[in-house]
């Protein structure tokens, strides 16, 4: 009954499976590795800390590096902003063996949740070549590593699927485009129509982020499990465009990715799956630079969609938010009216903390009703998994 531009991507199955800690011989594999010996990284240890090992027998000094410092649990009285790799000592100080084998422990137990890193090889990036599990964003291609334990962790739950769906956008000058659509459990099998969450990635990130270091497809089963969100398709388009550059102003017009959004992905999506072409079917949200389409999008283009959510965001400068509170100022009287839910989320050491708190401070002496969430940490991945484990069960009521 669906057109896909291509089957589901397997490189996403492999994210069901962190491979699990292996109580052998550290560092051996069950076999011999090609290029040397077998490694076996990363490996979660009884005590919650993480080994990382690579073999690379020439080199000089390996480092770990990535968000992995920022996973770390904290010590007693540490702020949120402090930890290890951060100006102070390694998260995971590397030796290497006698048989070319660099490996090293974090010095403390790593929070459950999807964390990034990659190893510097004598000045060369590199992912970690035993671990299957990556996550690309805009500059490089960087290993996964997924600690179980929260709301976020795969589960002996009904899974969804996520595929891959390449299409033309007319918006953008027939330029090829790609998106990320996840399906709830059993969605082949049944016939039911379901809402959709537009979901939106940042800046740095690309259409892949919500389902790899995001997490969304195991936070939306594990909710549907539990029986606190409706069943529904998320649809993780690319937020950044051809032209790039424009997305950032408060000017939906100005922004290729409204018209695309408009003129592309709600059509395909809505003629593809089993969905509703109404408001009511509809949310939008978004993430950094994916919040402020989030706003362009669904404020501009008010009553397209019943449900936004803003993370992590809000228009950056004061001619910025003047300019969209003057040419929107008829439809801002009217939120309350067009919005089942105005959502908005934000961490205490948050980059975009006081760009949100400005939009916000300014609707609600409108009269606007926006519900908020601000949590420990800052502009991070940890955050937006949380927000969207808020969000979802607010959706669709």
């Amino acid at each position: 009954m669906r057109a896909l531009a291509t089957i589901a991507i397997l490189a996403l199955a492999v994210l069901q499976a962190q491979p699990p800690a292996n109580s052998a011989a550290p560092g051996r594999g069950r076999g011999p590795g090609r290029g040397g010996p077998a490694v076996v990284s990363p490996q979660i240890e009884t005590d919650g800390r993480v080994t990382f090992r690579i073999y690379a027998p020439q080199a000089s000094t390996v480092t770990v590096n990535g968000d992995i410092a920022g996973g770390l649990v904290r010590e007693e009285g540490q702020d949120a902003a402090g930890g290890a790799g951060r100006g102070g000592p390694p998260a995971a100080p590397m030796t290497k063996s006698a048989d070319g084998i660099w490996s090293g422990s974090t010095i403390r137990a790593v929070k459950p949740g999807a964390w990034r890193y990659t190893f510097n090889v004598d000045g060369v990036t590199t992912v970690d070549s035993r671990n299957g599990m990556t996550s690309p964003s805009q500059t490089q291609v960087q290993s996964l590593l997924v600690v179980p334990g929260d709301f976020s962790e795969t589960r002996d739950v009904p899974h969804g699927a996520v595929s891959q769906v390449r299409y033309v956008a007319s918006a953008l000058g027939n330029a090829r485009r790609e998106m990320y659509v996840c399906t709830p459990p059993d969605y082949e099998k049944g016939t039911g129509i379901y809402p959709v969450l537009y979901l939106i990635h940042g800046g740095g990130d690309t259409a892949i982020s919500w389902s790899t270091v995001g997490r969304a497809n195991d936070i939306l089963d594990n909710l549907l499990a539990e029986k606190k969100a409706k069943p529904m398709i998320v649809v993780m388009p690319s937020g950044w465009t051809p032209s790039g550059g424009q997305v950032m102003t408060s000017d939906a017009t100005k922004d290729p990715f409204n018209a695309e959004m408009l003129k592309d992905i709600l059509p395909y999506v809505e003629s593809h799956y089993r969905t509703r072409a109404a408001a009511d079917s509809r949310a939008l949200s978004g993430l950094s630079m994916g919040g402020i389409q989030t706003l362009n999008t669904g404020l501009h283009n008010l009553g397209t969609f019943r449900y936004i959510a803003v993370m992590s965001s809000g228009w950056i400068s004061e001619d910025d938010r003047q300019f969209f509170y003057k040419t929107e100022a008829a439809k801002i009287p009217t939120y309350n009216a067009k919005l089942k839910l105005f959502w908005w989320g934000w961490g205490q050491t948050d980059i975009a903390r006081a760009n949100g708190l400005a939009v916000i401070d300014t609707f609600r002496k409108q009269g606007v009703k926006i519900e908020t969430m601000e949590t420990p940490g800052g502009h991070e991945w940890a955050n937006w998994r949380i927000y969207l484990h808020e969000v979802a069960p607010k959706l669709f009521r």
